[in-house]
């Protein structure tokens, strides 16, 4: 990880802010970790965050102090995950939300406004890995499994952030979960082609929102997080989530800067 992993500069402001705005909080299991973590006091919110590497990262940045919102498609899913994240920190809030139904997002920052004065780090994690799309070569790529992907792994991230971005301020960080199967540098296997475009397209998207948004003091990067062990990994896949999370956290709270919009992995800025 690169030497700015340090932490220190994360929305010093926002330490006690977002605490003592969320009607969830409970009390703390971890009360140290909650009040001097890298994230203490920041509200985060984590899509596709009951399993995986949402889930890591949800139990990462709550060991850090922060204050979780967990967005999931099934409730019992959510709230397991939120009871175990609750033995390292602040109890995570449980949202249930399609990241492709702008309606439902809609409502998710209604519901969010109303425990947090305002949200410091976006998780754009959610993303699907169809198994048609696995067994496709790419001249027989099927349409509908290509608009299937996309409205998850580029839409998704697209209305979390337009959504998300008037709650937040300046040293807000949003960050997107991408693959370098989408990486057009080194070339393609051709293997899995609307998982593939629709990550190629997420990475030019967080370029794009990162000029954007640069002006408000906002940050935006994409990573990497490695052949991770999962449900979408698979069996085989060498990365522990917990490790992938850490470049999530790295993310949330290395200085502010203006070199942002950047594709990362856990040895620092890779090539797009």
């Amino acid at each position: 990880m690169p030497p700015e992993n340090s932490g220190g500069g994360l929305l010093a402001s926002a330490r006690g802010r977002v605490l003592a705005g969320a009607r969830n909080a409970g009390s703390s299991a971890n009360a140290g970790a909650v009040s001097n973590g890298s994230l203490a006091g920041a509200g985060a919110v984590i899509t596709g965050a009951g399993r995986g590497i949402g889930y890591a990262i949800a139990m990462l940045f709550t060991r850090e102090g922060g204050q979780c919102v967990l967005v999931v498609r099934d409730r019992s899913v959510g709230e397991a995950a939120a009871t175990t994240i609750a033995k390292v920190g602040l109890r995570p809030a449980v949202n249930v939300a399609d990241v492709t139904d702008r309606g439902e997002i809609a409502s998710l920052v209604m519901e969010v406004s109303e425990r947090f004065p305002r949200v410091d780090v976006v998780v754009n994690n959610a993303g699907i890995l169809l198994d048609e799309d696995r067994a496709t070569a790419v001249s027989l790529m099927d349409p509908l499994i290509l608009e299937k992907t996309i409205a998850t792994n580029l839409y998704g991230a697209v209305n979390m952030s337009q959504a998300f971005i008037p709650m937040m301020a300046r040293g807000g960080r949003i960050i997107n979960v991408s693959s370098t199967m989408g990486q057009l540098a080194g070339g393609s296997e051709g293997y899995a082609p609307a998982y593939c475009i629709s990550k190629t397209a997420l990475n030019a998207y967080t370029q794009a929102l990162a000029a954007d948004v640069a002006s408000r003091g906002l940050m935006v990067d994409c990573f990497h997080p490695g052949w991770a062990a999962t449900a979408m990994g698979g069996p085989n896949a060498t990365v522990d989530p917990a490790d992938a999370a850490k470049i999530a956290l790295f993310l949330a709270t290395r200085p502010q800067t203006e070199k942002t919009g950047l594709f990362w992995d856990h040895t620092g800025v890779i090539d797009w």
